[in-house]
Parts: structure tokens; C-alpha cells; sequence
């Protein structure tokens, strides 16, 4: 009786994909990215530019929402806000549990949303290449108590 062995082309190609299956739990791991998300309403709506203020613990944000001016400042790339609430996406996102939050309006310096700590909630955790490969994204939510 003859017994064949695999020729080395044929093995490494296997050996170099048994990291890959070993780390993803037996499967094949896609390699799809996801960013985490964070959303803040203030259950109230600003129709005019205001100042807005994120203390994240590590670090405070002042920025500008709505402007109007021929030369605004831009935002950071991770922010986003509109009249109903802001947006924060990707390594921020990930592990905000509470948000500090201020609203001032530029015109008559009205705080629509006083000095306030947001909880947030865990909606979804977004696993595009399946539960035992990375990355995990995190969806959050959080509201302004009135």
C-alpha cells in the first residue's frame, strides 16, 4: 500500500490560514470595519447656531453647531450635530458610558440644555465579521432628561 503525502504546495497555504481559524473561533473571519456610534438628543429643538460643550472625562469640546458665518469652524471630524441632538462616532464612542453636556444659544446666550450628565444606553453591538472577530462597534443612545 502507497501512502501520499501533501507536496508543500499544497500545505502552506493551510498552515498559513490556521492563525486566521484558530483566533475566529474555527471560522473564517471577513475583514469588514465598523465605528462605533454615540447619539445624544436634547428632546428639545435648537433652530439657531449655538455653542455646544461635551465633557467626555478625558477631555472637553467647545465647538460651534449650526453656524452661520461665511467661515465657520469645522468640527472635528468625529462630531456631528444638528437642532435635535449630536453624533459622536468611532474611538470616543466606543466606551462612553455618560456624557456631559451643554447648549448655549450664540444670539441670547439661552442655555437649552443646562450643564447635564447623559447616561447612555447600549442599543446594538455591531459584529459585521461575526461574534468571534473583531472589531465590535458599539451603538449608543442617550437623551437629555427634562
Amino acid at each position: 500500500m502507497k501512502t501520499r503525502l501533501l507536496t508543500l504546495p499544497l500545505v502552506a497555504p493551510l498552515v498559513a490560514l490556521l492563525p486566521w481559524l484558530v483566533d475566529c473561533g474555527g471560522q473564517a473571519c471577513t475583514e469588514v470595519d465598523c465605528n462605533s456610534i454615540l447619539s445624544i438628543d436634547y428632546g428639545a429643538v435648537i433652530d439657531e447656531p449655538y455653542a455646544l460643550t461635551l465633557d467626555l472625562g478625558a477631555e472637553t469640546v467647545d465647538v460651534v453647531c449650526l453656524a452661520d458665518g461665511p467661515n465657520p469652524e469645522p468640527l472635528p471630524d468625529w462630531l456631528e450635530c444638528d437642532a435635535a441632538g449630536f453624533t459622536i462616532t468611532g474611538a470616543k464612542a466606543d466606551t462612553t458610558t455618560a456624557i456631559g453636556v451643554t447648549a448655549i444659544t450664540l444670539a441670547d446666550e439661552q442655555a437649552i440644555v443646562p450643564n447635564v450628565l447623559v447616561q447612555t444606553t447600549v442599543m446594538e453591538i455591531l459584529e459585521p465579521n461575526g461574534p468571534n472577530c473583531d472589531p465590535k462597534c458599539v451603538v449608543r443612545n442617550g437623551a437629555v432628561s427634562r
